[in-house]
């Protein structure tokens, strides 16, 4: 909630603050093995859901030398070799998201009191993702659709503005400013895995295609006679459903390799890609007066294509020799971020020539261990931490955590991850009476939870 002072407040305290380097951008698209805030700059990097099956959330991803169901061979096709039977498997995850802004109250010897929040945004995703897996031992395949990519954000500010007559509300709605992003990119394919001797070699293809992908950017406007502390004196609505103007075709390749009963290595590579699409809003451009990307959100559509770079990943399983089965898991993944690159193929307000914000390379180091209290449950705990392709100031770490139950061939998983990010950007919205050179403090933290089933005949 915020009100006609907020503006005052604003321009007086962040004007007096000397602008740091920016905390600002997300840890998109880093890897599967973590969940990542930021999401407003979602639309710019993508952000990777990646996890679909609770094991796999409870253990940080960090499984990538052992089979879970379906679902998790996209990361390490050759985890499934080795599978006798038939698996199906169904995934159901909420991901909920909090966001505050705030901006820094200055006292009058210019030292910073508190941080006033003056907006809470709150938004859930839900998620659907399902598999079968079919093996005899040496050779498993396996089909799966899963989430892959998000868009989504969630974004309303009350603006309130002063008292005046003949009002006698002292703190009057005057308008709203608010943003949506939805949407997911689902991933759908199949992988195939087979195994000789201690060897397993796998490969894996999925194509990438849209559901219900959706920009809406508004300003609405209650009382015209106090505009002030509102981004437009009228109303102001895009909306549009953008779409994928190209089918990506992602493939997975991968080896493990087995020492006797208790260790086990693997290494996976998964190739570059680009998402063509065509969108209104929400365009990423950079600003090297502000030294940060930004988004633009134009009212013409806008050709843009997005090359994500390959990702290498290493991983390590370890069972010790204990009455009740235990494993151990790491994993370690390596991203060239200085290859993604962004580029459009319209003149549109002179942004025809490439995206240029300086990447660096990214690794991710995750870390899971599974031990099962009795026959029937397991107890699953796992730990992220990702270095951001933005800036070394921005590595993140997250927590996960998850149990359930097995009952013959039925099996029922759950699990929750953790993640929570603050950084300073500018006012999304700036008021008409603003400079948009002032900064905010924004905190994000996102809670993933998820329930999966799986049947195995």
């Amino acid at each position: 909630m915020t009100n006609i002072h907020k503006m005052n407040d604003k321009k007086t305290s962040m004007d007096t603050m000397r602008p740091t380097r920016i905390f600002s951008m997300l840890m998109l698209l880093l890897l599967s093995s973590s969940l990542f805030a930021q999401s407003y700059f979602n639309p710019l990097l993508m952000n990777q859901l990646g996890l679909s099956h609770s094991r796999d959330v409870a253990l940080s991803g960090a499984n990538t030398s052992d089979y879970s169901t379906a679902m998790n061979t996209f990361s390490n096709p050759a985890n499934q070799a080795g599978f006798v039977g038939l698996n199906l498997s169904g995934s159901f995850g909420a991901i909920a998201t909090n966001e505050n802004r705030s901006f820094p109250a200055i006292d009058q010897f210019g030292d910073v009191v508190t941080n006033n929040i003056y907006v809470v945004s709150k938004g859930l995703q839900n998620t659907f993702s399902g598999g079968a897996t079919w093996g005899k031992g040496q050779l498993a395949i396996s089909l799966a659709s899963v989430p892959f990519l998000t868009p989504t954000f969630t974004f309303k500010e009350e603006i309130r503005g002063s008292l005046y007559s003949p009002n006698i509300n002292r703190d009057p709605l005057i308008g709203y400013h608010h943003l949506n992003q939805s949407g997911v990119i689902q991933a759908t394919g199949a992988s195939v895995g087979t195994a000789f001797g201690s060897w397993s070699v796998g490969l894996g293809m999925r194509m990438l295609h849209g559901i219900g992908l959706e920009n809406e950017y508004g300003i609405s406007v209650l009382d015209s006679a106090d505009v002030s502390a509102l981004a437009a004196a009228s109303n102001l609505l895009k909306t549009e459903n953008w779409e994928l103007d190209n089918t990506p075709l992602i493939i997975n390749m991968g080896v493990i390799k087995d020492f006797g009963l208790h260790w086990r290595i693997s290494a996976s590579y998964q190739t570059a890609y680009s998402i063509e699409s065509i969108r209104q809003g929400a365009n990423p451009l950079y600003d090297p007066t502000l030294d940060l990307p930004s988004l633009e959100w134009l009212s013409d559509s806008l050709g843009t294509t997005v090359n994500i770079p390959a990702r290498l990943e290493l991983g390590l399983r370890m069972k010790p020799s204990n009455s009740l089965p235990t494993a151990v898991y790491l994993s370690l993944a390596y991203q060239d971020w200085t290859q993604y690159e962004v580029s459009y193929d319209d003149s549109l307000l002179e942004v025809d020539s490439p995206f240029d914000y300086p990447m660096q390379e990214a690794f991710t180091l995750s870390g899971g261990i599974e031990h099962w209290v009795n026959e029937n449950v397991p107890f699953r705990a796992g730990f992220s931490w990702a270095e951001s392709p933005l800036d070394s100031e921005l590595s993140q770490a997250v927590l996960s955590g998850g149990s359930g139950w097995k009952s013959g061939p039925l099996q029922f998983d759950v699990a929750v991850q953790l993640s929570s990010v603050g950084y300073r950007y500018y006012d999304i919205f700036v008021p008409v009476e603003m400079s948009p050179n002032t900064y905010e403090n924004v905190r994000e933290s996102k809670t993933n939870y998820s329930i999966s089933v799986s049947y195995s005949l």
